[in-house]
């Protein structure tokens, strides 16, 4: 089953593996119990981590780069 990204008006953004036949369906937000809407993102299916990526690099939690996998680049400023 695919892990859908949601997000609860009161406590923020969760996931939650549902049937794609529920996709549309909002879920119950896991912390206050109100119905959150689905974000609109593609599914996370199948895949999950790998090890460690060539060259000893740390390996990624998701594919394709999301934002929570690629390191920060610093500012112009900060350098």
């Amino acid at each position: 089953m695919p892990t859908y990204q949601y997000e609860c008006e009161n406590c923020g953004p969760f996931t939650e593996v549902r049937p794609m036949s529920e996709y549309a369906r909002p879920q119950p937000c896991p912390d206050c119990g109100q119905d959150a809407p689905r974000l609109l993102t593609v599914a996370a299916i199948g895949g999950g981590a790998q090890p460690a990526e060539a060259g000893g690099a740390p390996a990624r939690a998701h594919a394709g780069g999301c934002a929570c996998c690629v390191p920060r680049r610093l500012s112009a400023e900060a350098v």
